[in-house]
């Protein structure tokens, strides 16, 4: 009888790659971060391999805030109005309304005082309403005009005695505003007046030789700035 023994028999699998493979040139480029890169295989076969920098939360942009409107302020100045015979100063204060970017509204008071055309002591407390229409309200630096009526009430010291006067008039000019921040801004602006004194004084204002009137005129400067709420 015969025997047959089953040895193990050990077969080895040999895998010859491609010489060309084995030489595929390799270009790696690191960036700064080293937790990224890029590796490209030129020789066949090609392979791009991208991996991506983590992108941190300081470079994640971020919308900006909603824009905040500012509807109302309250504005404030210094000014005064200058020549070879009158010299006045004084402040004053406004109630500034801004309904849209283009348009403002301020209702204002003051106080002035100093010599007028004729070299008499005067005080003055102005009321105004004025329009205000601004040109290009998205720049930082911003052209408005401004016109509106007013009221006037003054004190007149003359050689005997004290008159006190009212006049009815209005303003006009133009001015700019530097948007500092978005609740405040610095103002500058010249205004011409023109008014008519309306009191029950039957004597004129002002005189001119023979001839008298009540009606005048002149201009101011004004520095100031505006706080928006």
């Amino acid at each position: 009888m015969v025997r047959f023994i089953l040895l193990p028999v050990i077969v080895s699998v040999v895998v010859l790659s491609s010489t060309n493979a084995a030489h595929a040139e390799v270009v790696v480029v690191r960036p700064d971060d080293a937790s990224s890169q890029v590796v490209i295989k030129t020789s066949p076969p090609t392979v791009v391999v991208v991996k991506h920098k983590p992108i941190s939360q300081a470079q994640v942009v971020q919308p900006p805030p909603p824009k905040r409107d500012r509807k109302v302020g309250l504005h404030f100045d210094v000014g005064g109005t200058f020549g070879p015979q009158v010299v006045m100063g004084g402040f004053g204060g406004a109630l500034r309304f801004r309904p849209n970017e283009h348009v403002g509204i301020d209702l204002g008071s003051g106080y002035f005082a100093g010599n007028d055309y004729q070299g008499f002591y005067r005080t003055e407390i102005p009321l105004t309403a004025n329009l205000l229409l601004f040109v290009n309200p998205q720049h930082k630096l911003q052209v408005y005009f401004l016109m509106g009526p007013g009221l006037s009430f003054g004190r007149v010291d003359t050689f005997n005695e004290v008159r006190r006067m009212t006049h009815i008039g209005g303003q006009a000019g133009m001015g700019l505003e530097l948007r500092l921040a978005p609740a405040f801004a610095l103002n500058v602006d010249v205004r011409g007046i023109i008014r008519h004194r309306i009191d029950s004084d039957p004597r004129p204002e002002f005189f001119d030789g023979a001839r008298g009137t009540n009606t005048s005129g002149g201009a101011v400067l004004t520095f100031g700035g505006t706080i928006y709420f």
